[in-house]
């Protein structure tokens, strides 16, 4: 499986980010003191930002958690 690498924008932690994961996924920074939820938006280049903590609430909120 390949895996591709991106910088946290809020700590810029090295997060690696699997092939598998689609644009609109949602990561969340592996760094204990940040743990900022992320979502990729583009897979070319490799490009994440952060999500609006009011959109961490819904019941369907499942991020993937990566280091």
């Amino acid at each position: 499986m390949a895996v591709e690498f991106v910088k946290c924008p809020t700590c810029k932690q090295k997060l690696a980010v699997l092939e598998y994961m689609t644009t609109g996924s949602l990561v969340v920074c592996a760094n204990l003191k940040c743990g900022t939820s992320l979502r990729i938006i583009s897979r070319r280049p490799l490009r994440v930002e952060p999500v609006p903590e009011p959109e961490t609430y819904k019941v369907d909120y499942r991020p993937e958690s990566y280091g």
